[in-house]
């Protein structure tokens, strides 16, 4: 995570669509978090960055309903708390509570067809339907909790930080969403107390 929200909003780290979704909360684990999607337009922008949705889409989203679209941003964020939920009791290698992320999935239609955008492979969503920006989020969600993936998620050790992501290293020995970015800070602090007591 970074500390410049714009820039956080565009990084990607879980590796997972689903996982980048539950890191739209900036410094999740600290007194004051910082909202990457605090409305509509946001949640819109942060799938076009994510590859999830066209350019053409999110146009044809923008002309929605403001109600509509305040209410679908409201469905995001308990996605995202479920998220969250759901990613600590699996890694504490405890049982998901899955009711309510069953609950949405019937009003979840199939995966359209894929579509090059730009220099991404990505679903054909039209923009028709408000709820449109979450559903790659879900068939993301489900893909991981029905494979492997579920077995291998980590959270970022960095004080505050709290993003997930799937540790796809050999012996499960990722500790940071980015070591660029969290390891590099998190290595200067402890170097800092370290030359401090000496």
């Amino acid at each position: 995570m970074s500390r410049d929200p714009v820039r956080a909003a565009s990084q990607f780290f879980g590796g997972r669509v689903c996982l980048d979704f539950a890191n739209t909360l900036d410094w999740r684990l600290t007194d004051e978090p910082v909202e990457l999607i605090p409305d509509y337009t946001a949640l819109l922008m942060w799938s076009v960055r994510r590859g999830t949705l066209s350019e053409r889409a999110m146009r044809s989203l923008k002309q929605h309903e403001a109600g509509s679209r305040d209410a679908v941003l409201v469905t995001a964020h308990s996605l995202r708390s479920r998220i969250w939920v759901i990613a600590d009791a699996l890694r504490a290698g405890e049982r998901a509570d899955l009711k309510d992320i069953n609950r949405m999935l019937p009003d979840l239609p199939g995966q359209p067809p894929l579509m090059q955008h730009g220099g991404r492979i990505g679903f054909d969503l039209d923009g028709s339907d408000v709820r449109m920006p979450l559903w790659p989020v879900l068939w993301s969600l489900t893909a991981v909790l029905a494979s492997e993936d579920a077995q291998r998620l980590g959270m970022c050790e960095a004080g505050g930080c709290g993003w997930y992501f799937v540790d796809e290293s050999p012996n499960h020995s990722r500790r940071w969403c980015s070591s660029e970015v969290c390891g590099n800070r998190e290595r200067a602090r402890r170097a800092y107390r370290k030359r401090s007591r000496e």
